[in-house]
Order: C-alpha cells, then sequence, then structure tokens
C-alpha cells in the first residue's frame, strides 16, 4: 500500500495490530497499521486487540487487494440493434433501480465487478457477446475506499 491509498482511507478506518490473527498479513487494516509510522493525522483509530482472538472469521477482516471497477455505461449500447435497445435498457432499470441506473450513467456510481458481470448476463441473454461490453473507464482500487461511490 501507497502512502497516497492510505491516505484514502479516512480517519474513522480502524488500524488493527494483526497480533493474534492468522490472516494478518492478508488484512487492510493490518496493512494500514504498518502505515502509522507514515501518519501525519493527530489521531487514528485501532481495533481493539481483545476482538481479535486469531479465531477465524475475524469481524473486522477487510481484504488487502484490489479490484477492478468500472465507470460510466455510455458506449454499451453501441453496437445494439434498435430493436433490442429499449428491452435491454428495461432490463438494466429492473437490475439497479431507476436511480441508480441513472446514476451509473452520469458516472455518479461506480460498479463492482460483480454487476459488471450483472450487465454482461443482460446482453448474453439478449444473444450479444457480453464479453465485449466496455465500460467507460476502469480504476483498481481498495474495495474499503471504493464502498462510498457505490451507494453515494
Amino acid at each position: 500500500m501507497t502512502l497516497e491509498e492510505y491516505n484514502q482511507l479516512g480517519s474513522n478506518f480502524a488500524h488493527c495490530s494483526g497480533a493474534n490473527c492468522e490472516r494478518a498479513n492478508e488484512c487492510l487494516r493490518h496493512a494500514a497499521h504498518k502505515m502509522l509510522a507514515k501518519n501525519t493525522q493527530e489521531s487514528y483509530v485501532v481495533a481493539n486487540p481483545a476482538v481479535i482472538t486469531g479465531a477465524q472469521p475475524c469481524p473486522l477482516f477487510d481484504p488487502d487487494h484490489k479490484e477492478r471497477y468500472a465507470w460510466g455505461i455510455s458506449r454499451i449500447f453501441d453496437n445494439v440493434r434498435v430493436a433490442d435497445l429499449d428491452s435491454i435498457r428495461r432490463n438494466l432499470i429492473y437490475t439497479f433501480g431507476r436511480t441508480a441506473y441513472y446514476r451509473i450513467k452520469r458516472e455518479e456510481r461506480v460498479l463492482t465487478e460483480s454487476e459488471q458481470q450483472e450487465i454482461r448476463e443482460v446482453f448474453t441473454d439478449m444473444g450479444y457477446d457480453g464479453s465485449k461490453i466496455e465500460f467507460d473507464r476502469y480504476e483498481e482500487q481498495y474495495p474499503t475506499v471504493m464502498r462510498t461511490y457505490k451507494f453515494v
């Protein structure tokens, strides 16, 4: 984790020493704890060591890996037959809801990998090659950081 990525976590993100945890090396909270020497904030949140008993699954575990998120759907209809356009759009609105659909379209809401797959399946069900669907742009980021964009 870089210092820039660490600073995106926010001041209320709980750091964990991982003293008793067998998955500490896979946990974003432990990686954040190792970054404390570079922390310039006045205060930070630390997980209660009594909660981290070593038993799995840990209630505070947050995976230390990035996922590929997508923004925008302005180009997904480029190769769609006019006859299928309304049907596909209705299916997407049914899948995400009207508000979320338009927020996704305006790049105000991010799409997770599973949501990208749902969109591809809508196209596949209509006879298109869903694997060729490309979104407006992609971003590799920690899920913890992206949660704020998903439901805003």
